[in-house]
């Protein structure tokens, strides 16, 4: 799943060892950052070694403390980042285990959680953020080559995070859409596949894919009469329950001619404002007329 995804990204050399393995005795000395007044204790290579913000800072600090022949200990004052407790806590979560996550459920964290990972410069879990991102959007199972190059799509397509999140593609394309789609028709509601819509219907398909984010809606009003919209959804997964559905509503109308000819014009009416495809839409008008008669 999505919010599971990826080992972090750790720097080493080009012997592929960590670039602080010649001063282990440091690397794993334990820092204190104060992150908006909470406080959590890392090691130094966890920080350094997934946020080039921390790297340059504890480079700099380290230069210092050897000058002055301190070694660490540990106990040293706190590092103070002005930023989220909660979303430094998600992100630190990421640099212990390498897996990314983000809260579908608090759309406000998850902005906050990305914009500090750029602080940060945690670019790992930015990656792996932006490969997921392209990969739903292009509603594909697999990657086409790697994370990194579908995030460098990514910024090609839209440019830098910042307006990638006030376009609202993050964080919302970042998690699975789900493929229902409520219909809401005066009282009646229905569900219907994105996947069938957006192959079957032109007019579905510029609905939910004119932008990315437009096929994360889940909820689509209509002012169409009910009873013509339910046989035309019908039409596109199933037609023989459409055909049964009209055969019922032609029962409860009785011998009523002109009720027959109006149900059977809007709805055909309506096949032509969705846009099937020809060949499709051919068939399913010639068995509406034949079997009708209208």
């Amino acid at each position: 799943m999505a919010e599971e995804s990826a080992f972090k990204r750790r720097r080493t050399n080009s012997d592929g060892k960590s670039a602080r393995s010649g001063r282990h005795d440091l690397s794993i000395e334990a820092i204190n950052v104060d992150i908006g007044g909470v406080l959590f204790r890392v090691s130094r290579n966890t920080l350094t070694d997934n946020s080039s913000y921390f790297e340059s800072l504890l480079s700099d600090r380290w230069k210092i403390e050897d000058k002055k022949g301190d070694k660490g200990g540990g106990e040293s004052q706190a590092i103070f980042v002005d930023q989220d407790p909660k979303a430094f806590e998600l992100l630190l979560n990421y640099m212990r285990s390498g897996m990314v996550y983000l809260p579908r459920d608090d759309p406000y964290l998850c902005k906050k959680t990305l914009m500090l990972a750029e602080y940060l410069g945690i670019h790992g879990f930015l990656i792996t953020i932006k490969a997921i991102t392209m990969k739903n959007i292009s509603r594909r199972e697999e990657y086409l080559s790697n994370e990194v190059s579908e995030a460098a799509q990514f910024d090609t397509r839209f440019g830098s995070l910042r307006l990638a999140v006030d376009k609202g593609i993050l964080p919302c394309c970042y998690f699975p859409p789900s493929d229902d789609l409520k219909i809401k028709v005066s009282d009646r509601t229905f569900h219907a596949s994105k996947a069938v819509l957006t192959e079957k219907s032109g007019y579905f398909s510029r609905l939910l894919t004119s932008h990315p984010e437009d096929y994360w809606k889940e909820e689509y009003i209509s002012g169409e009469n009910p009873d013509v919209m339910e046989v035309a959804l019908q039409m596109l997964s199933s037609p023989n329950s459409a055909f049964t559905t009209m055969t019922e509503k032609f029962s409860q109308g009785g011998q009523n001619v002109k009720f027959r000819h109006f149900y059977v014009q809007a709805i055909l009416t309506w096949l032509d404002k969705l846009q099937l495809p020809v060949d499709f839409r051919d068939n399913c008008v010639q068995t509406i007329t034949h079997t009708f008669n209208a």
